[in-house]
């Protein structure tokens, strides 16, 4: 657990992160804006190459209480990093987006209430992992 840390982005609450995602979003949190978005997790990702409504569609699953894995890998590993992670319940994104739009979600939004208690366990049930 050495080099994790634990800091509050706004619109998710409290997150343990380690890394490279971890210290961009540190600089995003910290009021910059990037790629469009406002700073945070979604401006920690569109940073990192993570395409704006796909950010969204992550920064809202942490929200709601769901894990996000990334790895920073040379591009010759990438199948291989691809194919661990889908071993282990990975998301298929176009999915979830639909699902949270059916919901009527639009977008992630960092001054909603965050996920707690009733609510988390609400959204695990009715998600299909």
């Amino acid at each position: 657990l050495t080099g994790l840390g634990l800091m509050a982005i706004p619109g998710v609450g409290p997150v343990v992160a380690a890394g490279w995602l971890a210290a961009t979003a540190v600089g995003a949190v910290g009021g910059a804006v990037v790629g469009g978005a406002a700073g945070g997790i979604i401006g920690a990702m569109t940073e990192s190459g993570v395409p704006e409504n796909d950010a969204h569609v992550y920064a809202e699953g942490v929200r709601r209480g769901g894990t996000m894995v990334t790895a920073r890998v040379e591009d010759d590993l990438v199948p291989d990093a691809e194919e661990i992670l889908k071993q282990y319940n990975s998301v298929d994104i176009a999915r979830r987006r639909n699902e949270y739009e059916a919901g009527g979600w639009t977008g992630f939004d960092p001054t909603a209430d965050v996920y707690t208690g009733d609510d988390l366990e609400g959204a695990r049930g009715r998600r299909n992992v």
